[in-house]
């Protein structure tokens, strides 16, 4: 019962909520994406969720392993050695699909590895074929 109570009350102070903690033990935290320094982001001509089945497609041709958070539109992947060789097959990549306008969304990569992040969003931007709606920040 002590045990308990400890954890318990270790958890409340940590100041994280128990989503989040499972979040950042299973790799599906946005906050490292969000707050990203080195992020690629892009805007698109479609919709949020036509975008996110696009990513999907798009890394499953890179051979990646896909995780994905479907409520909040949010894709971690890694296994990209056989496509990108200066990442390990641990190497993730945060992608975060903002819808921000009707039938708009903005994409979001990230990774520690500021080149792999370069590439997969690379990779994505030629899956989704923006037109003239791309809108580079």
């Amino acid at each position: 019962m002590k045990k308990a109570m400890v954890l318990a009350l270790i958890l409340f102070l940590s100041g994280c909520s128990m989503a989040q903690l499972r979040q950042e033990f299973i790799g599906l935290s946005i906050s490292d994406v969000k707050n990203s320094k080195s992020r690629q982001t892009q805007q698109y001509g479609l919709p949020a969720d036509e975008c996110v089945i696009k990513i999907k497609e798009a890394l499953s041709d890179m051979k990646a392993i896909v995780r994905e958070d479907k409520k909040r539109k949010f894709i971690v992947a890694d296994n990209f050695q056989d496509v990108f060789r200066s990442s390990i097959d641990t190497t993730q990549v945060g992608i975060l699909v903002t819808a921000w306008e009707a039938n708009k969304s903005q994409v979001d990569v990230a990774s520690e590895n500021i080149d792999l992040a370069a590439f997969v969003s690379k990779k994505i931007s030629e899956k989704l074929k923006p037109g003239k709606e791309e809108k580079p920040l």
